[in-house]
């Protein structure tokens, strides 16, 4: 009778361990290919925003999303290409190649094997924005993570409430609609920044480009789960800044890799906005940048780990 009660208890915890890692996959499809509109509250760094996001999915996404306290920024998304625009009606365009939407705390979810690094369970059911939503609750397994819950709409899976705890549980921040309308489509001004003809335009640093070869430095040992998926440099030049992403399928780190000839050595900095660490330093002429929504401990391991590559060259 215990053995089989014990397999019984074994087959539902696995069938809720699938049964989640699949709402997430049906989540970041959700967020990324429906049609809608609303408002939504968002914790973070000791304040609280309210934003108006209007979202047209399909094959090539738009987005716009506009604060509605404090001053009037908002940021425009029509596939890769981002515009930043502040009050002052001040502009930043860029390429995004990260194909993040622009959503706060919506895990990327990239992977089947997340529960190698996460525990993943249903935590019951409940209501947002007027919507029917079930909660799954992300758990990391060590301090290198952050943990997760989420209300995903009933029907459409789409990622209603995010909250981004730490390893005890905490709340660090947190995102919510309190209205929305799932399935209209956003008209065709509502995804065009205001008086466009106002507006003084910024181009951002140039875009980047794959590496031909390995990246001139690397991660080492980093953290388990996190490997590097993506290596990239500025289009600019050969000898530009390289980017490399390493992640484990839920949560990314960035490294910014620079040459400074003839540069002393500075310090290393700790810094921390929210859920985002960023850690710096330099080394042997080369600043580097590891920054990234993830715990302190993570960004320093990462980048303490760094080494440059004996089979890549350095930029002339």
């Amino acid at each position: 009778m215990l053995l089989a009660l014990g397999a019984l208890i074994s087959c539902n915890v696995t069938a809720q361990v699938q049964q989640g890692a699949e709402l997430l996959g049906q989540m970041a499809s959700s967020v990324r290919a429906l049609d809608y509109q609303g408002s939504l509250v968002y914790q973070h760094a000791g304040r609280i925003d309210t934003l108006r996001v209007f979202h047209a999915g399909g094959t090539r996404e738009q987005e716009r999303l506009i604060s509605l306290n404090g001053p009037r920024n908002e940021v425009i998304r029509n596939g890769n290409n981002v515009t930043c625009i502040q009050a002052d009606d001040s502009a930043i365009v860029y390429t995004s190649t990260s194909g993040r939407g622009l959503l706060p705390l919506v895990p990327e979810a990239a992977t089947s094997r997340l529960d190698e690094h996460y525990t993943i369970r249903l935590a019951g059911s409940d209501r947002v924005a007027g919507y029917a939503a079930d909660i799954v609750e992300v758990s990391p397994r060590d301090g290198f993570r952050y943990g997760y819950r989420l209300w995903l709409e009933k029907e459409t899976r789409l990622l209603l409430r995010s909250v981004v705890m730490d390893q005890g549980k905490r709340q660090i921040e947190q995102f919510m609609f309190v209205s929305l309308d799932i399935g209209k489509t956003p008209a065709a001004t509502d995804l065009i920044p205001r008086q466009r003809e106002l507006l003084t335009t910024t181009a951002a640093p140039a875009d980047e480009v794959n590496l031909r070869g390995p990246p001139t430095w690397s991660a080492h040992s980093p953290p388990a789960g996190f490997t590097l998926r993506s290596a990239r440099r500025s289009a600019a030049s050969e000898a530009g800044a390289q980017h490399l992403v390493y992640s484990d399928g839920l949560a990314s780190v960035s490294v910014y890799v620079e040459s400074m000839e003839s540069t002393p050595d500075l310090p290393v900095t700790l810094a921390n906005r929210g859920t985002l660490n960023i850690y710096s330093f330099s080394r042997d002429s080369w600043r580097f940048t590891v920054l990234g929504d993830v715990p302190a401990a993570t960004v320093t391991a990462i980048a303490e780990s760094l080494k440059a590559n004996a089979a890549s060259r350095p930029p002339p």
